[in-house]
C-alpha cells in the first residue's frame, strides 16, 4: 500500500467515526460538481433520486472500502450509508458513508448564488508595457495578496519582487532589482513569493539560483 492510500485510509477511518451533522443536498447538480469550500469535496449523484439529486461528500475515500449497492433495489445493507455513483472508484453504484458528508468535512459554499463575475476587469499592477520601471512588469509570475489588499509580485523577467500598495500607480522593489545573480541582494528569475506577516518577512522561490530565500 503506497503513502497516498495509507493517508486516504486514515482519513476514511477518522471521518467514519465522527458524529454526523446535517448533510448538504442539492438538485440538478453535475457529478463531482463544486459544492464546498473544501476543494476535496464534490457532489455525488444519489441512485434512484429525482432531478439528479446529489449529496456533497469527500471525494477521496479508500475505494476498496466501498461496498457495492444491492443490485436489485440499489439499497445498502451497511448502516449509515447511501447508494451513490462514484465512477472514480467503481462503474457500479457504491454504498457511501454519510459520515463523509458531514458539513465539518465539506463546509457549504456561502452565498454562492449571489456571486457574479464583473464584465470589465481593472488593472491592479503594471499595464504600462514590459520594462524595468516601477510602473512596469516583465513576465510577472507568482503573487501574494495580504490583508490590506497589497499585492506582492514575483517580477520574473526583472529578477525582483515588487509590492504594489492597494490602488497604487506604481510598485516598490522589496527584494532583488540588482540584475540577475546569486548574491544575497540579487534574484534569478523568481517565480513565487509568500509573505510571512507574523514574522514580517517574505519567502521567495528563486529557481535560477536553485534556492528558496527568506
Amino acid at each position: 500500500m503506497n503513502t497516498i492510500n495509507i493517508y486516504c485510509c486514515i482519513i476514511f477511518i477518522l471521518f467514519s467515526i465522527t458524529v454526523q451533522n446535517k448533510s448538504q443536498i442539492c438538485k440538478n447538480t453535475p457529478q463531482y460538481g463544486e459544492c464546498s469550500t473544501n476543494s476535496a469535496c464534490g457532489f455525488f449523484h444519489i441512485i434512484g433520486a429525482n432531478n439528479n439529486t446529489g449529496i456533497c461528500g469527500f471525494r477521496w475515500p479508500t475505494c476498496s472500502r466501498l461496498v457495492l449497492c444491492n443490485s436489485s433495489d440499489y439499497s445498502c445493507s451497511q448502516p449509515n450509508t447511501t447508494c451513490v455513483q462514484h465512477p472514480q472508484c467503481n462503474n457500479l453504484p457504491v454504498c457511501y458513508p454519510v459520515t463523509m458528508t458531514d458539513q465539518r468535512i465539506c463546509p457549504p459554499m456561502k452565498n454562492k448564488t449571489n456571486l457574479k463575475w464583473k464584465q470589465n476587469a481593472i488593472t491592479v499592477a503594471g499595464g504600462n508595457g514590459e520594462g524595468p520601471k516601477l510602473d512596469q512588469l516583465s513576465s510577472p509570475d507568482g503573487i501574494f495578496i495580504d490583508k490590506k489588499k497589497n499585492i506582492f509580485i514575483a517580477d520574473h523577467g526583472n529578477h525582483r519582487i515588487v509590492e504594489w500598495k492597494y490602488n497604487a500607480k506604481e510598485g516598490q522593489i522589496i527584494a532583488g532589482g540588482n540584475g540577475n545573480g546569486n548574491q544575497m541582494d540579487q534574484l534569478y528569475y523568481p517565480i513565487d513569493v509568500i509573505v510571512d506577516q507574523q514574522n514580517h518577512s517574505i519567502i521567495i522561490a528563486d529557481p535560477g539560483n536553485r534556492r528558496v530565500i527568506q
